[in-house]
């Protein structure tokens, strides 16, 4: 027979699987942010994109980061019920 999971267990793996994407992606954004000030300051396009295109990529990206953390949310307080 498969091994059931409780849904704390669940959770759990869940939140580990969001953590390691979070600490992925928290970098990525971080070097995004980077380009997009000294591209603006030197008034230049780096990749071939204008400034502001790194700026909305990573704005982006913590939108993502922002519908995960959410859904651990949910996911806690279903957890709890």
């Amino acid at each position: 027979m498969a091994n059931k999971l409780s849904e704390e267990e669940c959770y759990e793996v869940e939140k580990k699987r969001v953590n390691l994407y979070r600490n992925i992606l928290e970098p990525i954004i971080m070097e995004m942010m980077i380009v997009f000030i000294f591209t603006e300051a030197l008034d230049l396009s780096f990749g071939g994109f204008a400034p502001i295109f790194w700026l909305v990529l990573a704005f982006g990206w913590v939108l993502i980061i922002i519908c995960m953390e959410v859904t651990m949310i949910r996911a806690f307080l279903e957890s709890k019920k």
